[in-house]
Formats: C-alpha cells, structure tokens, sequence
C-alpha cells in the first residue's frame, strides 16, 4: 500500500510571486515616503526661520532706537547678529538658536539680512546648498537672497 503523503507549504513560484508583489508595491510607496519626509523637514526649517523673525521683531520693539539685532541703522542692507537673541534669561526671545533638519554642524544654520526698504529676511545656510536653496525657494526675492521675510511671504 502506497501512503500519499499531502505537502503542507508554499511552492517556489507562489513566493517568488508574494515577493514581486511586494516589491512593487515599496518602488512605488518609497518615493512617495522619501517626498514626505523632505517636505516635513523644509516645513520645519520654514518655522525655525518665522520663529527667527519673530524674536527679530520683538528684540526691534523692546530695544531702544528699534533697531534689529546687530544693526544700528534702520535701513539695509546689513547682516543680522542673531547671536544677540540667544540667552537663558526672560530679556532674550530664545533659548537656543533652531537648527534646520538637514544641517549637519548645528548653530550656523540660518542668517538675516537688513534690507533696503527696512524689512529682515531671514534664510537657510545648512551645508548642503542644494537643501539650502530648496528650503528658501518659498521666499520672496530681495536683492538675490531669497528666504522668509515676515509681512510678504504667507505660504
């Protein structure tokens, strides 16, 4: 008597198939993935830049001439010391400077301007120009420098 023994399991191709499938389906959620991810961080660095320019306009009001950090003139253009915002007491508008998420030596990650009609722009600097570039394309153009300038950019 011949006993027919069931296999219980996969055959080869019925895995190789799962696995195509698979495949697939992550060539096409990857890059969508790696898309957020990079939006999520120039969001993030485009907040550091509005929280930059708020503590900007705070320090203008709160000190006498209103004039920005590091600049004792009203008109532009100039270089910001935001150096200057940066304190653990209640007289300074941040505890630390933001770092944006792409920049890999933190505290030289954003810069401001003075610019000539008296606005302040401020901008990414990380070490990859072409993330730095990419987070600043939002802004509005003042003078070849592009960044956030409070009152003109809403997006």
């Amino acid at each position: 008597m011949q006993y027919l023994r069931k296999r219980s399991g996969f055959t080869l191709i019925e895995l190789l198939v799962v696995i195509l499938i698979l495949a697939i389906l992550m060539a096409i959620a990857l890059p969508l993935y790696l898309r957020a991810v990079r939006d999520s961080e120039r969001q993030t660095c485009r907040s550091n830049m509005q929280t930059i320019a708020v503590a900007c306009q705070a320090y203008k009001v709160r000190n006498i001439g209103h004039f920005y950090p590091g600049v004792a003139s009203t008109t532009g253009p100039l270089d910001l010391d935001l150096d200057l915002l940066v304190g653990t007491t209640d007289e300074y508008d941040l505890q630390a400077l933001p770092v944006c998420p792409n920049d890999l030596t933190p505290g030289d990650s954003y810069d401001g301007n003075l610019n000539a009609d008296g606005t302040i722009t401020i901008y990414c600097q990380t070490d990859d120009a072409a993330v730095a570039t990419f987070h600043n394309e939002l802004g509005v153009d003042k003078g070849g420098q592009r960044g956030f300038t409070p009152g003109q950019d809403s997006r």
